[in-house]
C-alpha cells in the first residue's frame, strides 16, 4: 500500500507529502536536468516548453543560460505549480516564464508554437503515451526538437509498453517524428527527437 501511494504521489504530487516531494525534486533533479540541457543546442530567443516541470529545477537551469528564452511549463500537479512558482517568481513576474496546471494529453497551446520541448522523468507516468506524443508533435514548430530523458531504472519499473529504445522509436516515427538519437550514461538515458519540415507539411494537410 505504501509503495502504491508513493507511486501515485510521483505521478501527481498532492497535499503535504506532495509538497515535500516537489521540494525534494528541486534539488534531486538539478544535475539530471543540467545533463539533459547540455545534450542539445539552444538558440537565443527560443520558445521552450517543459512538460512536467516538478519543482522547477530544469526551468531554473534554462534561465541560467541567459539566452532570452520564452519558457512555458505545464504540470498535472497543483503542488508542483506552487513549488515551482515560489522558485521562479521573479521570472514569472517579468513574463519570461509562464506556468500552468494541465495534462499532456490535451495541451492548451497553438499548433507549431515551440522550438524545443523537454520531458524529463515524466513520460514514464503518462497514461496515454501515443496521444501525449501526438499532442507534443502538434505544438512543435518546424525543425524543432523534443528531449525525452529518464533514469533507466525508473523506465524498467514503471513502463510495461514502449520501455525499450526500439519500441519508443517505432512509436515516435509512427506519429511523424523524423529522427531519434539516443544518448546515455550509466544512470540516465535521453532521446533527441526531431520534427522535420516534411512531416510538418504532411500534418498540415491532414
Amino acid at each position: 500500500m505504501l509503495i502504491q501511494y508513493l507511486i501515485k504521489q510521483s505521478r501527481n504530487p498532492s497535499g503535504l507529502i506532495g509538497r515535500l516531494i516537489t521540494n525534494i525534486w528541486s534539488s534531486y533533479f538539478k544535475k539530471f536536468s543540467l545533463w539533459a540541457i547540455k545534450q542539445t543546442t539552444i538558440s537565443d530567443n527560443s520558445r521552450i516548453l517543459e512538460i512536467g516541470y516538478g519543482g522547477g529545477s530544469t526551468i531554473k537551469n534554462l534561465l541560467a543560460l541567459d539566452k532570452n528564452l520564452d519558457i512555458h511549463g505545464i504540470d498535472i500537479s497543483k503542488e508542483s505549480y506552487q513549488t515551482a512558482k515560489r522558485m521562479l517568481l521573479k521570472s514569472i513576474e517579468n513574463d519570461s516564464v509562464q506556468l500552468m496546471v494541465g495534462n499532456v494529453e490535451n495541451l492548451p497551446y497553438q499548433n507549431h508554437y515551440f522550438d524545443l520541448v523537454f520531458a524529463i522523468q515524466t513520460h514514464i507516468f503518462w497514461k496515454e503515451l501515443k496521444q501525449s506524443f501526438q499532442e507534443i508533435y502538434r505544438v512543435m514548430s518546424n525543425h524543432s526538437t523534443l528531449i525525452i530523458a529518464s533514469e533507466k531504472e525508473k523506465i524498467k519499473y514503471h513502463m510495461t509498453d514502449y520501455g525499450t529504445s526500439s519500441e519508443l522509436s517505432q512509436l515516435l516515427t509512427s506519429i511523424g517524428f523524423s529522427k531519434i538519437e539516443e544518448r546515455q550514461n550509466h544512470k540516465w538515458v535521453l532521446y533527441i527527437v526531431t520534427k522535420s519540415e516534411k512531416n510538418k507539411s504532411q500534418m498540415a494537410t491532414k
